[in-house]
């Protein structure tokens, strides 16, 4: 199996990932802060991460910033201001809003990294993002308030972690940069450590099982599977574009957990994200 095949594999497997947390962020919002949330899905994927990354060689003491900066980008800062923003809007307009961060990663790429992006793959990102569009806001209506804003600096939050990772992956390895990461980004957020306990203990035992599943599937494995991804692929952009999947995605999986039936903005939207990502991996083949 080719490592671009691969690659494309590990970013879809961690896209889909990540769309169950707008479901299961939305339930466990109902007994945790934003902080408290985003500090137990740290800790609990860095517990999930470092077992299995017990046996690796201790990290070297250069690398420490770069887990530090990683893990406050990717996970602590990220989580925050997606778990605020989230809470005071609805799950269609949050996706249009972290689905910015593909053409904020491409934009950055070429400004950081010379990733030089064709004419026709910006026209397949604006292509996917009208998609994202046609699936939030098929009804005409978007709220507006500051969540947006806090949403907004979290889609830039995970675009800088996209390069990171796509700069320092091959260096420290994919498993050691992301457990170690995370471990970080726990540190960071350890102030809310004790309240985030009170809470856990607290909570209905569903609430507790939907934060258990954030920590394990759409941060320790999506985020493992995100960072094999971005270290085999050609470009950074070929694989932040799979993000555009993200609210069609969610959309499902919304009909599957909770029963929502996906209406025709789904079927219209997602066509749209689906032709715009093939435009973009057609221009990079």
């Amino acid at each position: 199996m080719s490592a671009r095949y691969c690659s494309h594999c590990y970013a879809l497997c961690a896209v889909v990932l990540w769309s169950s947390a707008y479901v299961f962020t939305k339930v466990a919002l109902a007994s945790f802060t934003p902080a408290t949330l985003g500090f137990l899905r740290c800790a609990v994927a860095a517990l999930a991460l470092l077992c299995l990354a017990a046996r690796r060689a201790k990290p070297a003491a250069r690398d420490w910033p770069i887990f530090l900066l990683s893990g406050i980008l990717g996970f602590s800062l990220y989580l925050w201001l997606f778990n605020t923003g989230q809470a005071g809007l609805t799950a269609a307009t949050s996706c249009v809003l972290i689905s910015t961060a593909p053409l904020i990663t491409a934009v950055m790429a070429a400004g950081l990294l010379r990733e030089r992006l064709r004419p026709s793959g910006w026209l397949a990102l604006a292509l996917a993002f009208a998609g994202v569009l046609i699936l939030t806001l098929w009804d005409g209506t978007l709220s507006l308030n500051d969540g947006i804003f806090w949403t907004l600096g979290a889609a830039v939050c995970i675009s800088g972690y996209n390069l990171l990772q796509r700069r320092y992956a091959g260096r420290c390895g994919t498993l050691t940069l992301t457990a170690w990461s995370f471990v970080c980004a726990a540190l960071t957020l350890s102030p809310f450590a004790p309240e985030a306990v009170r809470r856990f203990c607290l909570a209905p035992w569903t609430h507790s099982c939907a934060v258990v599943f954030l920590g394990l599937f759409p941060s320790a494995l999506a985020y493992l599977l995100w960072a094999k991804a971005l270290a085999l692929a050609k470009s950074t952009g070929t694989v932040a574009a799979y993000m555009f999947l993200t609210p069609l995605f969610s959309f499902l999986l919304g009909y599957a957990v909770l029963a929502e039936m996906p209406g025709p903005e789904t079927f219209a939207g997602g066509a749209v994200i689906l032709a715009g990502l093939a435009l973009f991996q057609r221009g990079r083949s």
